[in-house]
């Protein structure tokens, strides 16, 4: 669909240096980043993509910020390629999908449905798989509990089928295997956290509020309808039944 790009290959991820603002920006984004710190918070870095997303790309190079310079950026209506890794839970047996309802205190889509993931940081420690499956990983660890390196022995080479996700509204991109499916055992061992609660759809019974764009975050919502259009794929190894 429009806002998903098919990928061929797992692209790279290359630093290709640090993004720089004017003093304007530098000194507003600064005074975020203290009052961020002195609240007791942290600030993660983050990378914005510098290439046009293709099918065919083999590396994707990004410049090195942070959270306070990228809200700040966006404040003024500036679009920003900020990189992440997401992904959508099923499970088939009980034609269920598994989602994160967002929580009131993100900035973006607050109470809104969205697919498990977050931004690429160049400070997270590597897994060895590369920066796009690494964030993968620990986003899905963190956000529901769920370790992919579990589902299979042979984990990269039996991933979904993987697109880039874009959403408009603020330019983000996602790397999003769309999905991998879950025993009913697993499906039930999913948590939620501060970033969202767990709330489980069926697939058939719940098709109105599904598609609803006005319930989904943007980018979840065409992580959703792409997953849909293709036929609900999930990971190549899967044994179980399918939706």
């Amino acid at each position: 669909m429009k806002n998903a790009t098919p990928l061929k290959t797992i692209p790279t991820c290359s630093p290709m240096g640090v993004l720089t603002l004017s003093a304007e920006h530098e000194a507003e984004a600064t005074q975020l980043k203290n009052n961020i710190l002195s609240s007791g918070g942290y600030v993660e870095r983050q990378a914005i993509c510098t290439v046009q997303i293709h099918p065919d790309m083999a590396c994707l190079s990004y410049v090195i910020t942070d959270y306070t310079a990228i809200k700040t950026l966006r404040k003024y209506g500036m679009i920003l390629a900020a990189i992440g890794s997401g992904t959508l839970l099923c499970c088939p047996e009980r034609q269920q999908v598994i989602l994160q309802r967002r929580s009131s205190l993100v900035d973006t889509y607050p109470h809104k449905l969205a697919a498990f993931g977050g931004h690429f940081s160049p400070d997270r420690d590597s897994l060895g798989y590369g920066a796009l499956i690494d964030t993968l990983i620990a986003e899905l660890q963190e956000e529901a509990g769920i370790n992919l390196l579990t589902l299979s022995a042979n984990f990269v080479n039996d991933l979904p089928p993987f697109y880039m996700i874009h959403e408009p509204d603020t330019g983000a991109i996602q790397f999003t295997p769309l999905a991998f499916a879950l025993t009913p055992d697993q499906a039930d061992r999913v948590i939620g956290s501060e970033e969202g609660a767990i709330e489980v759809f069926h697939l058939v019974n719940d098709i109105e509020i599904l598609m609803d764009g006005n319930q989904w975050s943007q980018m979840g919502f065409t992580c959703f309808q792409t997953w849909r259009e293709q036929g609900f794929p999930v990971q190549k190894n899967w044994k179980g039944p399918t939706i």
